[in-house]
């Protein structure tokens, strides 16, 4: 119960494991918490099993969302300023874009 296990290699794969395990579940709670005070779903109260998975689906969608419509505004930009045509020979200047659609 209280004796540490022989083999020490085992010991450090299963410590490498819980590292990796808390350092995944840190980056979905954050997201969640992220969801939850910049998109108002922290008025969301659950406590069943169904509405927490409820709850955190509308977070990921939300999110998705989002990041999409700020894609979708960006190239309507650049669709809009193509299509005025600032200037025959100037060449458009492009903005890189890092968006991430988070995992279903």
């Amino acid at each position: 119960m209280g004796r540490p296990k022989s083999n020490p290699e085992l010991l450090a794969a299963e410590k490498q494991q819980f590292i990796d395990d808390q350092r995944q579940r840190n980056a979905v709670e954050g997201k969640i918490g992220q969801g939850k005070r910049r998109y108002g779903l922290d008025l969301i109260r659950e406590k069943l099993a169904v509405t927490q998975g409820s709850t955190i689906a509308i977070n990921v969608l939300v999110m998705n969302l989002q990041k999409l419509l700020a894609l979708l505004f960006m190239l309507f930009a650049y669709w809009l300023q193509y299509l005025l045509g600032d200037g025959a020979g100037k060449r458009l200047q492009t903005a890189r874009l890092n968006i991430q659609i988070a995992p279903a």
